[in-house]
């Protein structure tokens, strides 16, 4: 009898032993493939430019307060060296003096919250996803304009732009479509890119090249950090109990923004 009980118990043991490791596996698998699936949908829905999908991975306030934080930081460093003397003169008073770091303080707070909320949206962050060498200019006229700007009027401005770019170039061609089409004949047919194995290496080695790095910053934080088009990137995703949100985007300020164009003085 005794033999009997010890041999159960020992059964019992053994199931429980592989139990708990059969539950930590299914917690890592679980943990991993949901990553994998969230990146994977976060990623498709950026190439693929749509916004509705991506706005479902987007942990908006979280990003909108980052963005806060971090170009509260930048400007703080920034003040301590601008001029912070002011010249107005009108036909009536003429004044001159120095701004108060207060003042200071409630124009830069107002431009970070405007950067801010444009960045966290997904209509802005997949318009210069494709456009990054735009960043720069919106930002120095986000600064330069002390917070009397916002993605709308950039669009605007981008609008107003292209057609006027549109007009010029209509007023400069002269070329007769048809008898440019007599002398060239009919088109070539674009040749289809097949997706083969080969493609698909190219795209994951073209990525991990453009990946500087990637690693979980915490058990429920990953930290991603890419080149694109020229500028570093670093995301942070964070774990939100069945998929990924995108909850912090990092962007080199101060390599992005002409200092010598903001000042105070008039």
């Amino acid at each position: 009898m005794q033999l009997l009980k010890k041999f159960y118990d020992d059964i019992i043991l053994v199931v429980r032993k592989y139990l708990f490791f059969g539950i930590i596996f299914f917690i890592i698998l679980y943990y991993i493939s949901t990553f994998i699936i969230s990146f994977t949908i976060i990623s498709k829905a950026v190439v693929n430019n749509n916004q509705v999908i991506l706005g479902k991975y987007l942990n908006e306030k979280s990003i909108e307060l980052n963005f806060i934080k971090d170009i509260n930081n930048f400007t703080s460093e920034f003040t301590k060296s601008i001029d912070k003397n002011i010249k107005i003169k009108t036909n009536s008073i003429e004044f001159t003096g120095e701004v108060t770091s207060h003042l200071i303080e409630r124009l830069f707070s107002r431009i970070s919250q405007n950067i801010a909320k444009d960045f966290s949206t997904p209509e802005a962050m997949l318009y210069f996803y494709f456009n990054s060498n735009e960043i720069s200019s919106y930002l120095d006229k986000s600064f330069t304009l002390f917070g009397n700007y916002n993605f709308e009027k950039y669009l605007l401005e981008k609008q107003n732009e292209n057609i006027e770019e549109s007009s010029n170039n209509e007023e400069n061609t002269s070329v007769d479509e048809e008898s440019k089409a007599e002398e060239i004949g009919e088109p070539a047919q674009p040749e289809e890119k097949e997706d083969n194995v080969e493609n698909i290496i190219f795209k994951i080695i073209k990525r991990i090249n453009s990946t500087n790095y990637f690693f979980l910053s915490s058990p429920y934080h990953f930290k991603i950090s890419a080149k694109h088009q020229e500028i570093d990137f670093v995301l942070i995703l964070k774990f939100n109990g069945y998929l990924w949100k995108l909850e912090k985007i990092e962007i080199p300020y101060k390599e992005l923004i002409k200092m010598n164009n903001i000042t105070l003085v008039k």
